[in-house]
């Protein structure tokens, strides 16, 4: 009875506070005024219109006026006040009863119909605002949360409700779910199961009325809208087909968010298996793409971290060398062929999700102390071969792994195969290269050793009897002797160009003294050869290297000056060997022409720069980097560096 008595004082001040009400309270002052104490109009005495008739027409306007100002009820209350006031006159006052008393009831009819005319457009007219205004509201965005609250606002708005909330049907999970909500019980709000809490709501005891009403689109039902008021409210009856019409409206564009919302996941998809297919085009080093296919991943699927097994054919075990989100010392654990939930998916070939690690019968200790709740496994393959599994988790909370993300896993998990077996055949090709540059070196030292040792030497035999010759008294004519010196200059000239060449072969003194003076004497050479200002700088503690790396920084030091002198057209160079904690760089800079350098690496062999992609692969097979900076009329600049 209280809240009934609130109810109604809310709605008294609310009439109250209107100033079309204390309007519409003085026009039926002054139309009862006249009614009563004035014998008739002065103006309309001239017309037959008499016993009062003019007034009693006037007080039709009061009814159409509150009709305008407070709705079809507002407009009935004013009509029966309205007669009320004039039958005091029909009984008491007027000469003509009958007659008056017709007046009255034609008055009253005349009203009721304008009334109800007028009611009916305002309610049309209210009905089409407030589709429009609901309208307006959906179309404005497609995040469905937004929308919906919203709408929300607007319905209890426009139904003068004081409570509502709108559900959603997850049609994965079979379930409803609360998302938006205005002044519920802290009860329902708090349920976990949305179907649990609109279940409440419908029965709860603070609404004495409530408006439920299904959310549709094609037929199929997307949600659930619950209007509600601690009174029995008239305009939640009335208004049954236009709330109809707005769950229809809500229903559609609940599936068009959905639509989208599934179309922005597969774009979202799509990016990032684009990454990961991007990151083993880019890569060839299974320390950088594995990682980073890993976190793809998870940032996929929402999970809290991961792992990737790997078979180990040397140790006939599985381990665990790449790990996010969990303590370095799981991967040291190794497991037997079959074992675990990574061996099992490698053993079967098939994905695997387990609600529940904890509970799982193949778990590893290891990684069940480590927290890990639900997980997902996928194999890694490529073609036939199994390499692996990639598994993701959550940690501590038990979620749900759907059959999309499953799916999606498992794509992932066949591009991680390519980028195992690429690695490996690019492993394997690196150590094919190896073995061929070593055999190649070893063959250009024996050739110049034996320049050095054999051709060389018999060159100066050859030239110093030619001297000889030359020299003898009497015993030659003057011609000879002349032709015999021309053939000594001309054996001393070869003699250089075998040294040279027996130095570009293999240098001794890279052998002999190491890396810094081979180049030192290779800056000196060009200076000397060609005349241009070569420059060699050594910063930082010098050490040596090993052989290996030594000879590959400085045959991509030879490659870099020959094409500088050939191609730059610079006047200088400087060339800079710098070592650093763990690593050592070489920088090969020119004031040249310069030139754009490709983007990748496989551009090289299309533009013909063979030379730069002999240094880049130089580089790579000693662990190192090399970077190409350049642009026209910029000079360029070759840097490599090398971990020691």
């Amino acid at each position: 009875m209280n809240s009934s008595l609130t109810s109604l004082w809310k709605r008294w001040k609310k009439i109250v506070s209107n100033r079309s009400f204390w309007i519409l309270v003085v026009v039926l002052i002054g139309t009862t005024f006249l009614h009563y104490y004035t014998p008739q109009i002065r103006l309309l005495a001239s017309y037959p219109i008499t016993r009062h008739a003019a007034e009693r027409i006037i007080f039709i306007l009061a009814a159409v006026s509150a009709t305008f100002a407070f709705g079809y009820v507002g407009g009935l209350v004013t009509l029966a006040l309205v007669v009320l006031l004039m039958l005091p006159r029909v009984f008491l006052i007027s000469s003509h009863p009958v007659d008056a008393f017709v007046e009255v009831v034609a008055v009253a009819l005349i009203g009721y119909l304008a009334v109800w005319m007028l009611g009916s457009k305002q309610r049309a007219v209210s009905r089409l605002k407030t589709i429009n205004t609901i309208t307006t509201v959906l179309t404005q965005s497609l995040e469905l949360e937004q929308i919906l609250n919203d709408v929300l606002d607007r319905i209890l708005d426009v139904m003068d409700a004081e409570a509502g909330a709108v559900y959603l049907l997850d049609k994965e999970e079979q379930g409803l779910t609360l998302i938006a909500h205005r002044n519920l019980p802290a009860e329902v709000i708090e349920t976990a199961s949305g179907l649990k809490s609109a279940r409440m709501l419908t029965r709860c005891e603070g609404f004495k009325y409530q408006l439920s009403m299904p959310l549709r689109s094609k037929g199929s039902v997307n949600g659930l809208l619950v209007v509600g008021n601690p009174e029995p409210s008239p305009a939640l009856r009335r208004e049954v087909k236009l709330v109809t019409t707005v769950c229809n409206a809500i229903g559609v564009v609940v599936e068009n968010a959905r639509l989208y919302q599934n179309i922005a996941r597969q774009l979202q998809t799509e990016r990032c298996v684009c990454e990961v297919v991007e990151e083993i085009t880019s890569e060839l080093e299974l320390d950088r793409v594995l990682p980073k296919v890993m976190q793809i991943a998870e940032g996929l699927v929402g999970a809290d971290g991961g792992v990737v097994a790997l078979w180990d054919e040397e140790r006939n075990v599985i381990t665990y060398p790449y790990l996010h989100n969990l303590p370095r010392a799981l991967a040291e654990v190794t497991v037997s062929e079959g074992e675990g939930l990574s061996g099992e998916v490698m053993s079967t070939g098939r994905p695997i999700v387990v609600d529940n690690y904890q509970t799982y019968a193949k778990s590893v200790p290891a990684f069940v102390q480590a927290g890990l709740a639900s997980v997902v496994a996928v194999p890694i393959v490529s073609g036939v071969r199994t390499f692996g599994a990639l598994s993701l988790f959550s940690i501590n909370k038990t979620r749900v792994f759907s059959d999309r993300e499953v799916t999606i896993l498992t794509a992932i998990g066949r591009q991680a195969g390519i980028a195992i077996e690429n690695a490996y055949l690019y492993e394997n090709m690196r150590f094919y290269a190896r073995r061929i540059t070593r055999a190649q070196e070893n063959e250009r030292r024996r050739i110049a050793r034996e320049l050095h040792d054999d051709t060389i030497q018999s060159l100066i035999v050859l030239s110093r009897r030619l001297e000889t010759l030359a020299t003898s008294n009497g015993q030659l004519s003057k011609a000879t002797a002349q032709g015999l010196m021309e053939l000594r200059e001309l054996t001393g000239g070869v003699i250089q160009r075998v040294r040279r060449f027996s130095q570009d072969l293999r240098p001794s003194i890279l052998d002999d003294l190491g890396l810094l003076p081979a180049l030192e004497e290779l800056t000196a050479d060009l200076n000397h050869q060609t005349g241009l200002q070569a420059e060699f700088r050594a910063l930082g503690a010098k050490r040596r290297l090993s052989s290996e790396v030594e000879l590959t920084l400085f045959r991509i030091a030879q490659e870099a000056l020959n094409n500088v002198r050939k191609h730059a057209r610079a006047t200088r160079v400087v060339l800079t060997v710098e070592f650093i904690n763990g690593a050592v760089q070489m920088t090969v800079q020119d004031d040249g022409k310069g030139f754009i350098p490709p983007k990748l690496t496989e551009h090289l062999v299309a533009v013909g720069k063979l030379g730069l992609l002999g240094m880049y692969e130089r580089a790579r097979l000693i662990g190192g980097t090399l970077t190409v900076e350049s642009a026209p009329s910029q000079g360029s600049r070759v840097i490599v560096k090398v971990p020691t």
